[in-house]
């Protein structure tokens, strides 16, 4: 009953449940940033947790190193490059905002609409530009730069934590530039990145879980886990962060078909990767002629 719970319930509950803990925590005034911080506060130990009970495969087991190495990830290489980006552009993109919205006569934001209508709205818009750009990272000579996230001969929550600073701030940038030249509220930011945050981390988990019809809308950890193949033909589809939709209409969603194939082997080809952090931030410049994947 438990176990049953935990393969069909976990990923809907989590959804949900990042959206009223980010509601919940506007609604008692803290701050946008609070429900950044506690959507990881909550869903990372969950994760963690939930892999040591029940994981889906365990060779996918983290390692100590490449734990250290992700928790690093989570403090510099995600941290650092979002503040540099906020501070070099963030103010000059809201200045936008407030350029559309005098020359409409008008807000462009539906910002009289309730939060959730939003929320959906705000995902729809970051992910066409997250899914741009995480595309180009996979299929042009980009990719080096995103083999970082995709290096790990295992699978587990911390692994939405591991991007190359450089990439990093491209991302951040792709899913934020539009939202403020939108003049989308604050509020409606900080439960856009709350969610998103929660569904990195649930979808990065080695936990089975079966989403069904949520597979359609949602970049499911089911989807997701066929994104991080070693086969080339398998890891470039599923390009979508929390949203499949785009995946759908541009025809890279790909179900995964036998999971046997799948639990063969995760991260990219060729020799073993230094995963050390100083080993990451120097795998783009020394990648040399690595399949793409």
């Amino acid at each position: 009953m438990l176990r049953g719970l935990v393969v069909y319930g976990t990923y809907p509950l989590c959804l949900i449940g990042s959206v009223v803990l980010g509601l919940a925590l506007l609604q008692a005034g803290l701050p946008a940033a609070a429900v950044v911080i506690a959507n990881g506060l909550v869903f990372a130990p969950l994760c963690f947790a939930l892999e040591r009970w029940m994981p889906e495969t365990p060779h996918w087991k983290w390692s100590a190193l490449e734990l250290r190495t992700d928790v690093l990830h989570a403090l510099i290489s995600n941290t650092i490059p979002s503040a540099l980006f906020r501070l070099l552009f963030q103010a000059s993109l809201v200045g936008v905002a407030a350029s559309l919205e005098g020359f409409f006569g008008a807000a462009v934001w539906p910002v009289g609409a309730p939060l959730v209508v939003q929320l959906g709205l705000a995902l729809l818009v970051a992910e066409a530009a997250s899914y741009a750009v995480h595309r180009t990272l996979h299929e042009t000579r980009l990719w080096p730069l995103h083999a970082v996230h995709h290096c790990s001969p295992h699978y587990y929550f911390l692994l939405v934590t591991r991007k190359h600073p450089l990439q990093a701030f491209f991302t951040y940038g792709a899913r934020l530039s539009l939202l403020w030249m939108l003049g989308v509220p604050g509020d409606v930011l900080a439960l856009y990145t709350g969610v998103t945050a929660a569904n990195g981390y649930v979808q990065h988990t080695n936990v089975r879980m079966r989403t069904g019809w949520l597979g359609w809308i949602f970049a499911t950890p089911e989807l997701h886990r066929l994104h991080h193949s070693r086969l080339p033909e398998d890891a470039n589809s599923n390009y979508g962060d929390v949203l499949i939709v785009w995946d759908v209409l541009f025809g890279t969603r790909v179900e995964p078909g036998d999971p046997e194939r799948l639990y063969q082997g995760v991260g990219i080809a060729g020799p073993p990767v230094d995963q050390s952090y100083r080993g990451h931030l120097e795998l783009p410049f020394r990648f040399g002629g690595r399949s793409e994947g």
